[in-house]
Formats: structure tokens, C-alpha cells, sequence
């Protein structure tokens, strides 16, 4: 009996011990290099890929998708699933450069395109994934002066690389605002 209690303490000890060393590993799951705060995090990076990306100004350059977004997509990987609601097809690209193929053309023709954002990025940090939410509305100006509204909710997983947080998982849900709605949501 002292020989079988022996025996379960020790395994128990075991345990406990897979246990610690497991949480241990998990703790230093992150690969070096990607921020759980300040301004390369998945929160940060987050509002910057819409204020700053998605950003468009009368007078800038020819919108060249890969300069403007590219640091913020994992450009080599295999398990990409890209999505918003806005494109008429509704296609999921599975690669960044499919995601620069469906917004390059309709981004470029727009005249202006001014963001706000309306629910700060909310975070969850899981070592080598992070996934971030945020709320923005859109002011969409088109070259025959058509004004466009919309708010949109925004979920983007960003996996740990070499060089940083870089988005693999995209999903956008956007619904059109009336033009009083986006004029106070993105003031002029």
C-alpha cells in the first residue's frame, strides 16, 4: 500500500512538473520580435491598417496596394482566408496578393477615402496568433462625386513571424450609412 501511494505521489509530482514546463513553453511561445504592446502590436497595427493603409487623400500617389498595405499581410503564407462583405463578388482571396488583385482598381478610382474609427481595437493575444476586432466608419468619395458611407466591423488574426505580426485571417462586415450619418462619423 506505501508502495502504490509512493508510486501516485510520484506521478502526481510528474504531472504537476509536464504541467509547469508546458505553461512555461506557452509563456515563451511569442517568436522574438512581436510586440504585445505599443506600436507594433496587433491592437496598434490594427488601427493603423485602416487610418493610415486604407487612407486616401485628393493629390496622392496612384494607390499601389503592396507599398500601401503590404507589411501588414503575410505575403508567404499557405493559410490565408481573406473577406469583406463590400466586394460585390464576395470572393475569398487566399493570398495577399488575391486580396491586391480585388482592391487594387476599385481603391485606386476612388477620389478620397477618409476613416475614423468607432470602437478602438479590442485584442486577444495568444502568443503566436492575436486577434483584434475594431469598429470604423468610412467617408468614400468616387470620381463622379458620389459620396459612399459606411460602417464596418473588422476581425484580423495576425500570426507571429520573423518580421512581426502579419495578417493571415480577415473578415469584414460592412453596411452602407446614410450621407448625414458619415458626415458625422469622418467630419470633413
Amino acid at each position: 500500500m506505501r508502495h502504490t501511494n509512493t508510486i501516485t505521489l510520484l506521478l502526481a509530482v510528474a504531472s504537476l512538473g509536464g504541467l509547469v514546463v508546458a505553461a512555461h513553453a506557452k509563456s515563451e511561445d511569442r517568436t522574438e520580435g512581436c510586440a504585445a504592446s505599443g506600436a507594433a502590436s496587433p491592437g496598434e497595427l490594427h488601427r493603423e491598417w485602416i487610418m493610415v493603409g486604407w487612407e486616401k487623400h485628393r493629390g496622392d500617389p496612384p494607390f499601389d496596394f503592396r507599398d500601401r498595405l503590404g507589411r501588414f499581410y503575410h505575403w508567404d503564407s499557405d493559410d490565408i482566408r481573406l473577406y469583406d462583405n463590400f466586394d460585390p463578388q464576395h470572393r475569398v482571396a487566399r493570398s495577399a496578393s488575391e486580396w491586391s488583385e480585388i482592391w487594387t482598381g476599385p481603391f485606386a478610382a476612388l477620389v478620397e477615402a477618409r476613416h475614423s474609427v468607432v470602437d478602438a481595437p479590442a485584442v486577444i493575444d495568444g502568443g503566436n496568433l492575436s486577434a483584434t476586432t475594431l469598429e470604423f466608419a468610412a467617408r468614400l468619395e468616387t470620381a463622379d462625386g458620389e459620396i459612399v458611407g459606411n460602417r464596418a466591423r473588422t476581425s484580423l488574426v495576425w500570426q507571429c513571424t520573423t518580421d512581426g505580426w502579419k495578417i493571415i485571417r480577415e473578415h469584414t462586415s460592412v453596411r452602407l450609412v446614410s450621407r448625414e450619418e458619415i458626415d458625422a462619423l469622418v467630419p470633413r
